[in-house]
This record gives C-alpha cells, sequence and structure tokens, in this order.
C-alpha cells in the first residue's frame, strides 16, 4: 500500500517505529525553515554554538535521545559530492550534535561505485517494515512524504540500505577535505 502522509503523520513516525529507522540522504542541499537560522549564521561565522543550543532543547534531538534510552536505533547515510556543498559541509559540523543525541551517521561519497547501485531519492526505512519516500519542489523544499509498506518494495529498500551502510564511512573516519579515497 502506498499513501501520502500529512506533517503531522510524517512526525509521528519517528514515536511509531519500534526497533530501528534508517535514512538514506542523497541532495547536496535541503532548504527546511528550521535550519535556516542556525545554517545562516555558520555561512558568516563557522560557528555551531546556534546548532549547539538548538540540540539541546529541539524536538528531533529530544526524540532520538528518548528513543536511544529505549533501545532503539537511528542511523542515516549522508550521500555527498565532493568537494561539498556549504549546505553538507554545516552538515558535517553539526553533526556532532546528532551523534550526541544518538544518532549513527555515516558519509558517502558520491564518486563511490556503490552509489551507482541506490536510489537517488531520499527515504526513511522503519523497522524494515515500511518506508517514507521524501519528495522535493524545485527550491529544495520537502513537499510531500509518501509510506509504502508493500513487502517487495521495503525489502528492495532494505537491500540499498544494506549497501550503503557497508561502505559508508563513519562521521569520524570521514574528512571532507581529503580527496578521492575511491576509484571505480
Amino acid at each position: 500500500m502506498t499513501r501520502i502522509l500529512t506533517r503531522e503523520e510524517f512526525a509521528q513516525q519517528f514515536l511509531d517505529f519500534e526497533h530501528t529507522t534508517w535514512k538514506l540522504e542523497v541532495r547536496d542541499r535541503y532548504n527546511i525553515s528550521g535550519e535556516r537560522e542556525e545554517f545562516e549564521y555558520w555561512l558568516r561565522t563557522g560557528d555551531t554554538s546556534l546548532e549547539e543550543k538548538h540540540a539541546r532543547t529541539s524536538t528531533w534531538h529530544r526524540n532520538v535521545r528518548d528513543a536511544r534510552r529505549a533501545g532503539k536505533l537511528w542511523q542515516r547515510v549522508r550521500v555527498v559530492s565532493e568537494p561539498l556543498s556549504d549546505y553538507i559541509r554545516w552538515e558535517h559540523a553539526a553533526t556532532r550534535f546528532n551523534q550526541e543525541s544518538g544518532e549513527d551517521i555515516r558519509w558517502l561519497p558520491r564518486h563511490h561505485p556503490s552509489v551507482e547501485r541506490l536510489p537517488q531519492r531520499d527515504f526513511w526505512l522503519f523497522d524494515s517494515r515500511w518506508v517514507c519516500v521524501l519528495h522535493f519542489d524545485e527550491d529544495d523544499v520537502p513537499y510531500e512524504y509518501e509510506i509504502i509498506d508493500d513487502p517487495a518494495i521495503v525489502a528492495r529498500h532494505c537491500q540499498w540500505r544494506d549497501i550503503a551502510w557497508h561502505y559508508a564511512i563513519p562521521h569520524r573516519g570521514y574528512d571532507p577535505t581529503l580527496k578521492k579515497r575511491f576509484t571505480a
């Protein structure tokens, strides 16, 4: 079954999952209104203190901390172009706050051969039972959340997760200033 979720229903997915949530990110830019202030401040100053303050009080980070305390896993892989876009450089600088909350975030350079086997769309995979595909407009704003629970489609997303996770570099080991690490 496939259906479109409201924002509220999408947010509820992060409370309803039982064991694992995993995300594939493939965009070099996201236009998220709630991040704009921190991102623009970082662009001007290189300082992540606003993001640090936000991480202490945000619903997202609180949900991650609560889920981790309950034994749930939060993981994501970011497929990135090198050199990194300004937005992804900011994400890299601020990733430690997500990790401190309990997320395991890894990086996969877009030129790695495994990326050819991955879809070119963002998705969340919940408990390996349902998928939420994120749709974006031409200005990189998410506008639609498509939930899919067809077992064959979910299984394919699980395969993509396994490929990405296998080759992705843990955050602490990923230095975006290095030149190409992989050759085809």
